[in-house]
């Protein structure tokens, strides 16, 4: 299953679904069994939630249980390493978490299931979920910030979706008074839709993750991240 089907069907799943259980006791008391994959990924939505309210002691702690049982069972591994790419690291889950998504990245590189090749995706999403984190410094390669609050839209210009999101954005109310940059991520035809300062660096992969567009995110007049990644449409 794709990770983007995963996502949303896990998203769907957190907006209604709570436990008051001690996340850290979670993976002792619930089976890994993903012989029914729409039960399975309730359940593991259910966990996310949890694990991201929760003490980030208890939540990590949490994490080293799952992998200890996975590793028992490699088809299940490559389960629901999948679905933590999709929940902790993807800038659309409400569970996006870099400490749980480092802690869980670790494991993988260690326990010695998945080849290099298999867990270099892992570690370059390690890469991008380090930046841009709220309350931190913004990067943004090319981009110099002139004291303005500013939002940032990544893109690929081929994207249909993208393209709309430019007008969209621009057209808010809420962000009349705001600088706003467009990056440009991928190659394609030069965007025109007016409202927007345009840039193209080289080097934009380094920071962002194109697979993620169209997505924005908001700077302070300080260059401090107010808040990060959220979907542009």
């Amino acid at each position: 299953m794709r990770r983007s089907t995963v996502i949303f069907l896990l998203l769907a799943v957190l907006a209604g679904c709570r436990e008051n259980a001690n996340v850290a006791d979670f993976w002792n008391t619930h089976s890994i069994d993903y012989s029914d994959i729409d039960a399975a990924q309730d359940q593991f939505a259910r966990y996310a939630e949890q694990a991201v309210a929760a003490e980030k002691t208890d939540a990590l702690a949490s994490m080293d249980v799952l992998f200890d049982r996975l590793k028992e069972d490699e088809v299940g591994y490559y389960v629901y390493t999948d679905w933590i790419d999709g929940v902790f690291y993807n800038p659309l889950s409400p569970c996006r978490d870099a400490d749980l998504y480092g802690k869980a990245v670790d494991r993988i590189v260690t326990d010695g299931i998945l080849s290099k090749n298999e867990y270099a995706r892992f570690e370059q999403n390690l890469k991008w979920i380090g930046f841009n984190r709220v309350g931190e410094s913004a990067t943004v390669p090319g981009v110099e910030l002139d004291g303005r609050r500013t939002l940032v839209l990544l893109l690929d210009p081929g994207c249909p979706s993208c393209r709309e999101a430019l007008t969209v954005l621009a057209e808010k109310p809420e962000w009349s008074d705001v600088r706003r940059i467009a990056v440009v991520c991928a190659p394609g035809p030069d965007p025109d839709v007016p409202g927007w300062d345009y840039y193209f660096p080289e080097d934009a992969t380094d920071v962002f993750d194109p697979s993620m567009t169209p997505v924005y995110f908001l700077i302070s007049a300080d260059g401090v991240v107010e808040s990060t990644y959220q979907p542009a449409l």
